[in-house]
């Protein structure tokens, strides 16, 4: 059956090249989080590693983030490869707990499928935003081998792994009582059952002390309609594209289905407990959620973020299903095996909405790391929140931007550079009597804080573009940005141009003779104003 279970390494491919084509640049919470563990003068501030982050401990995340520094000056892309690891032992994990009595196709179908929706585009989030799947992922990898441990007798270690997992992320303290669960109804010495509500409540004590609380205008809303429907969401968010109403229906479903499990006393074999015990430890984890974040809207369940612990609450409900019915015909075997496999299809392919929007979401990236490199540190409070304070610390790091690597694509001038302007031809809007002719046009010019975006299109024609950089009126280079941007509308319109015109620029607030200039695959130069233009075809 090795021929079937190969097909689970499709969904890992898909999401490695996300992350191989992602950004550079870490996202968001990532930025305070480093500036927690890192003095102003680039010494670690160990007890930085233990603050807190949205409520949530991040320890051991933290540890993987400076670890990425060292190796790859803080690399998206690279922590991202890690986080792939990172799930691909979740699924060997599964794979390792799945019953032995199940013959060998319908295992094979079931870990395709627990691949297909593990790497699922609907939680692309946790991959191409690695700072995120460093803690969400790796909770629940430490959770699947803390139940593996229990099944297996070695309580102490399961503890261990547990309180590891807790360090990772806070979705993980539900794991306490899926385990106090697993040593009664295996049971198990009184003490087994008792240990890990004490440790429970120990992790609930220092949590407690570490963030005494919200104020009470922070304080979650108490309707419990919300948090029933944000619950809900989350359980069957895997089972929808983008709608919140079908993902309570579908979340109502998953439920349903584990109650009519629970009738059924083949489904309540003994192998299959660690599966409800993981069953159980992901209910607990979407009641989280629907609990923390029942102020953040109906759709808030819907976060591709959250889509792992919808995963966990699928793939036990697909398991214990097939044991079920393999118990009661073998003719079901290859049933099984198809069912599984089409179920991680349907759920890989309901995740594709999400990942349109996450690769849009990401596109000007790049954007954020060119302001930060040229000092424009307010342009993105949203995700830089902490930009002057990075500004300092990056650069004393070797963490990108500030590398050797960073670059603005002309293969020469660079941030800081001086170039010769005066030569550079002016691009003007396209003429249909004009093909060959170099053209473009500014669409929009954005203000933000102390910087200013200006998107459009341009085309060198025969001679194509090879970069976008920023140049004031004494001729330095003090921005940059992105060109052959898919713009299938701008081809549309005028037909002799190609479908990568796109660009998209960031500098200093435009002072009169800023340009926007292009240099060319040959070295000669185009420029356009910072403003946007009337007049001409676009």
């Amino acid at each position: 059956m090795w021929a079937l279970e190969l097909l689970a390494l499709l969904p890992i491919a898909a999401t490695l090249l996300d992350v191989l084509n992602g950004p550079h640049l870490q996202f968001l919470d990532y930025w305070t989080i480093l500036l927690n563990f890192y003095n102003p003068d680039a010494s670690l501030d160990v007890g930085g590693f233990f603050v807190l982050r949205n409520e949530h401990p991040v320890a051991l995340p933290a540890l993987f983030y400076w670890l990425n520094v060292l190796v790859a000056h803080g690399d998206n892309r690279t922590l991202g490869c890690v986080v792939v690891a990172v799930v691909v032992l979740t699924v060997l994990a599964l794979r390792a707990a799945l019953p032995r009595s199940l013959p060998p196709v319908a295992r094979a179908g079931l870990v395709v499928a627990a691949s297909a929706l593990l790497f699922s585009p609907h939680g692309l989030h946790n991959f191409v935003r690695s700072m995120s799947g460093m803690a969400w992922l790796t909770a629940n990898l430490l959770v699947v081998l803390t139940l593996l441990l229990a099944r297996r007798g070695w309580w102490v270690g399961s503890w261990v792994v547990g309180l590891v997992a807790c360090l990772s992320y806070g979705t993980a303290f539900p794991v306490w009582v899926a385990l106090a669960w697993f040593a009664w109804v295996r049971r198990e010495a009184v003490w087994k059952r008792v240990v890990p509500l004490v440790i429970l409540a120990a992790v609930f004590v220092v949590w407690k002390i570490a963030y005494p609380g919200a104020g009470a205008d922070q304080a979650p809303g108490s309707d419990p309609s919300q948090a029933l429907y944000t619950f809900l969401s989350a359980v069957g968010h895997l089972w929808t594209a983008n709608n919140a109403g079908m993902a309570v229906v579908a979340g109502m479903a998953v439920l349903v289905g584990y109650g009519l499990l629970l009738t059924t006393r083949s489904a309540r074999a003994p192998e299959l407990r660690v599966w409800w015990a993981l069953a159980l430890h992901a209910l607990l984890a979407c009641a989280m959620i629907g609990v923390a974040r029942i102020d953040f809207g109906p759709d808030y369940g819907l976060s591709s973020r959250y889509t792992s612990q919808s995963v966990l609450m699928a793939v036990p409900l697909l398991v214990i299903a097939g044991s079920v019915l393999v118990r009661r015909s073998w003719a079901n075997t290859p049933r099984v095996a198809v069912a599984a496999v089409a179920a991680g299809a349907l759920g890989f392919a309901l995740g594709v909405p999400t990942a349109i929007s996450l690769r849009n979401e990401m596109r000007e990236v790049p954007l954020q790391a060119i302001a930060l490199r040229a000092g424009l540190t307010d342009a993105y409070p949203t995700t830089m929140p902490e930009g002057k304070e990075m500004r300092e610390l990056l650069p004393r790091i070797g963490h990108y931007p500030f590398t050797p690597d960073f670059t603005l694509g002309c293969g020469g001038p660079e941030l800081g550079d001086r170039v010769d302007v005066g030569s550079a031809e002016r691009v003007a809007a396209a003429d249909k009597s004009r093909k060959q002719d170099p053209s473009g046009f500014v669409e929009e010019s954005t203000e933000l804080a102390g910087a200013v975006v200006v998107r459009g299109w341009a085309s060198g024609v025969g001679d194509p573009i090879r970069c976008a950089i920023v140049v004031d009126g004494a001729g330095v280079v003090v921005g940059g940005g992105m060109v052959d941007q898919i713009r299938t509308d701008v081809r549309a319109e005028l037909n002799w141009l190609s479908n990568h015109t796109g660009f998209a620029v960031v500098g200093p607030t435009a002072a009169e003779q800023t340009r926007v200039v292009f240099v060319r695959a040959s070295g000669r130069m185009l420029w356009m104003p910072t403003e946007p233009e009337s007049g001409g075809e676009r």
